[in-house]
């Protein structure tokens, strides 16, 4: 039985600026079946101006009813965000869901945010479409638009403009979708270690990614009439030195295909270590000057790494107590499914604290901001306090509000301890730009800008290349495909595997750097 394999990419390229929006679709045909996995479904995630758009393009090379099964790596929106658009589109008649059981069970949380966010944005611009009797202004806008978040996108409308055909307008789910979607999670999560059947003769092996709670590099195996054919996706690889999470596992089997994230090609981490002395010198210093401590964070992991950080090294008078505010909705329902894995021992460093740092009753530094008004009444408080807000990049959620009143102030100071796309807000104040614009006012930056680059949870390029060397050691290797970084990332990155391959001729033409939409044939 002859068998044809290849594969889409369909989001999450390495090819330009957004690495966003992961989803690869593999076909298998083996006479007259015809078997489709698509492995992740992420959101584009993007200005205004072009999400809803971007994010319907994946029906312009994707028919949802057609897929037999969605695999998703870990939970993070860039990877599992557009599986309720896919499933309001017809997926599901015939296909599930499979991820491991601690994605399973960040799924619905992860997706109904999205939903809700999705809804706001869209209520409130038809609202003011209707007052002013005009349309989105989707193109000419200021030049602050590219920094605009959840509570800056409804300015600027152009009354001449027609609304875009799409419904450029509409969410692209709701909470109803999300339901069906979670639904469709086989036996709600599967464990790693053990093949799970897709089809006859396909199956699907999970190993532990490091990347976040539940993060998995999946493994799929096709049998074949001359040998069985297997591909590795590594979803997003966590590092060799995990704050709360183990590294990656090493894949067993000897891989034919590899796909690689490239995300920090080019880019190496400080030390663990001193960047943590960094910040624990940033929290003295601001409890001896009474100022306030921002800390923009993205609500899967990144938050949870920080509690437990400073909620350790408070606990051993390594920096001084205060309060630590938890202001995010997302981030405190996520930290609550952490602590409640806590007592299952899968944290790495569980043996050097002796309460669980994720829960406000046994964390008496860890409080939790449940309302609008009590984020809003927390702006007025004096220094020193520390708060955690979403979203990452600052350019939607709480976080906003914090800068909005901090930024001006020098009792500010705002730490950056995580991944910032081009044009968005936290790039511009990691990049020391002197005036920012939000909400059409321009913010002299009078706050103490403080970057920490080894807090991103991504494998950086030395471990992506030890990692792929390892894929490659047993030399069954045909092709690597990089994804999920910039371009300039994934281009260095190859140029880094060349020098430790053997065979520089043959990887040059065998590592590929996809474009999106392209096709590749494999078999």
């Amino acid at each position: 039985m002859d068998t044809l394999l290849s594969v889409q990419f369909l989001g999450g390229v390495a090819s330009g600026d957004n690495l966003t929006g992961s989803a690869i679709l593999l076909i298998i045909e083996q006479e007259k079946r015809v078997i489709r996995i698509l492995i992740d479904a992420g959101l584009v995630q993007t200005n205004f101006k072009e999400f809803f758009e971007k994010n319907r393009e994946i029906l312009q090379q994707l028919k949802p009813e057609r897929l037999d099964a969605i695999v998703l790596t870990h939970s993070h929106l860039d990877h599992i965000g557009r599986l309720p658009f896919l499933v309001r589109n017809g997926f599901g008649k015939q296909g599930r869901v499979i991820c491991t059981e601690a994605t399973a069970g960040l799924l619905r949380v992860m997706l109904e945010d999205s939903a809700k966010i999705q809804a706001i944005e869209s209520s409130h611009l038809k609202a003011k479409l209707a007052k002013e009797g005009g349309q989105p202004d989707l193109h000419g806008r200021g030049r602050d638009h590219f920094t605009r978040g959840n509570y800056d996108r409804l300015k600027n409308f152009n009354k001449n403009k027609k609304r875009s055909p799409n419904g450029a307008t509409e969410p692209l789910y709701d909470m109803n979708d999300v339901e069906i979607a979670c639904n469709l999670v086989k036996n709600g999560g599967s464990p790693y270690h053990s093949w799970i059947r897709l089809a006859k003769g396909i199956n699907l092996k999970f190993y532990a990614s490091g990347h976040v709670l539940g993060g998995a590099i999946a493994v799929i195996r096709v049998e074949t009439k001359n040998g069985d054919i297997h591909l590795g996706f590594s979803g997003d690889l966590g590092r060799r030195d995990g704050i709360i999470l183990p590294p990656p596992e090493i894949v067993e089997e000897p891989l034919d295909y590899w796909f690689s994230e490239s995300t920090y090609g080019g880019k190496f981490h400080p030390e663990r270590q001193t960047e943590i002395d960094d910040l624990l010198k940033v929290v003295r210093k601001a409890a001896d000057k009474k100022q306030k401590i921002i800390i923009p964070s993205f609500a899967l992991e990144r938050t949870q790494e920080i509690v437990y950080l400073l909620s350790y090294y408070m606990s051993v008078r390594k920096i001084p107590r205060m309060n630590m505010y938890l202001d995010a909705p997302m981030a405190t329902r996520i930290t609550k499914v952490f602590s409640q894995n806590w007592d299952l021992q899968m944290f790495s460093g569980q043996d050097i604290i002796n309460f669980n740092p994720f829960s406000t009753e046994e964390n008496h530094f860890l409080k939790t901001v449940n309302d609008k008004k009590s984020s809003l009444e927390l702006l007025k408080e004096p220094g020193p306090y520390i708060v955690i807000a979403g979203s990452g990049m600052c350019d939607a959620g709480r976080v906003r509000d914090h800068l909005r009143a901090g930024l001006s102030h020098k009792q500010t100071v705002v730490c950056l301890v995580g991944y910032m796309a081009k044009n968005s807000l936290g790039r511009k104040l990691k990049e020391g730009f002197p005036i920012v614009k939000m909400n059409g006012d321009e913010i002299i930056i009078k706050a103490e800008i403080v970057n920490f680059e080894s807090f991103s949870a991504h494998a950086d390029s030395s471990f992506l290349v030890s990692y792929t060397e390892n894929i490659a050691a047993p030399g069954k290797l045909k092709k690597i495909f990089l994804v999920h970084g910039e371009e300039e990332s994934a281009t260095y990155l190859k140029s880094e595997l060349l020098k430790v391959l053997p065979d520089e001729n043959k990887w040059l033409k065998n590592i590929l750097i996809p474009k999106l939409g392209q096709e590749v044939k494999l078999l």
